[in-house]
């Protein structure tokens, strides 16, 4: 019974960490309709997701339970070296398994069939990471979902795609709402590179194409914050 008790704590926070990574990485949530080889490329990638992740809290979760109740019984020795450890192996494995998710993220991504505004809820998921993939494939004129991944961009501040967003931004030949997507994410980047870029465009669009741009963001701009 006394056994039971002590171990009691860490059965109830691995049940709780192995639960929660189920239902987040759960096929539903991304596959609305899926078609074809979607619902596979959704299932083996959430599958390699849940497992590194759950992995990952579960070993975590269990230290900091550690940790807390050693405090509560004032080994405080103990604690003092449970608690950096705890710290270190979230931001140090944290980042190599962010890194190893950030692929797997980028398929529940291209594999999706969900309504709009969830769209780019597996970019904000995978975080910082998924910024490289995204900025590569963006180029790519024909890529599945390329607004969504422009977005993305925007929401996790990825700032080393602004050469890229900047090429795509004066690239005459692209659509005009993907290049307004590219300034309104350089827009939300506010640095002084992208500044730079947004005043450099504005002095060179002349023609109709480019004051479409300029156009597009203020429309959207102007929907979203209500104004008339």
């Amino acid at each position: 019974m006394i056994a039971y008790k002590k171990f009691l704590p860490y059965l109830i926070s691995s049940l709780f960490v192995i639960v929660f990574w189920k239902l987040f990485t759960s096929s539903n949530n991304y596959a609305f309709n899926p078609k074809g080889k979607e619902l596979l490329m959704l299932q083996l990638a959430l599958n390699y997701i849940f497992l590194n992740k759950t992995i990952f809290w579960l070993i975590l979760v269990n230290v900091i339970v550690y940790t807390v109740m050693q405090l509560s019984k004032k080994n405080f020795t103990i604690a003092l070296v449970t608690l950096p450890l705890a710290i270190i192996y979230y931001l140090l494995i944290g980042q190599i398994l962010g890194n190893k998710c950030a692929p797997e993220y980028y398929t529940v991504f291209i594999n999706q069939s969900t309504t709009e505004k969830l769209m780019t809820k597996p970019i904000i998921r995978a975080g910082y990471y998924i910024g490289p993939i995204l900025t590569k494939d963006i180029e790519n004129k024909e890529m599945k979902y390329r607004r969504y991944a422009i977005e993305g961009l925007k929401k996790i501040k990825y700032k080393p795609a602004t050469p890229t967003l900047k090429k795509i931004l004066f690239d005459k030949t692209d659509l005009d709402y993907i290049r307004a997507d590219a300034l309104e994410t350089l827009i939300s980047f506010n640095t002084s590179e992208s500044t730079k870029i947004i005043q450099e465009f504005r002095n060179i669009a002349i023609d109709p194409d480019d004051r479409k741009v300029f156009d597009l963001v203020d429309e959207w701009t102007s929907t979203k914050y209500g104004s008339h």
